[in-house]
């Protein structure tokens, strides 16, 4: 921060955030996303668990929970892979936005 006015810094820093806002909302979405696959994972393999009395039960009752675990971890994964996306993507944009004004960043 040497021969950085703070107030200026701090004034470019919040219009380049603000330029970088897409891609913010586009990571948090794809955590949400990556938290309901998990849950849904969860579920599927707690129901596992389940007591039940007949065969067919039984069967219809793994059927489900290993959909549930599957889809659960494709989503989940689904969603990590979108949310580091747009984490990098939030970073560039700042990063970009911040050299254009001329500051020196010390990692990109």
């Amino acid at each position: 921060m040497h021969r950085v006015k703070p107030d200026k810094y701090r004034k470019d820093l919040a219009e380049c955030r603000q330029q970088a806002a897409p891609q913010e909302a586009a990571a948090r979405a794809a955590k949400q996303q990556q938290a309901a696959g998990t849950g849904l994972a969860v579920a599927g393999a707690i129901a596992s668990f389940i007591p039940v009395s007949t065969y067919g039960q039984a069967r219809n009752l793994a059927n489900a929970t290993d959909a549930a675990q599957n889809v659960g971890g494709s989503v989940a994964a689904g969603g990590a892979m979108s949310a580091d996306a747009a984490t990098a993507d939030y970073a560039l944009v700042v990063n970009t936005c911040l050299a254009h004004k001329k500051y020196r960043l010390l990692r990109g």
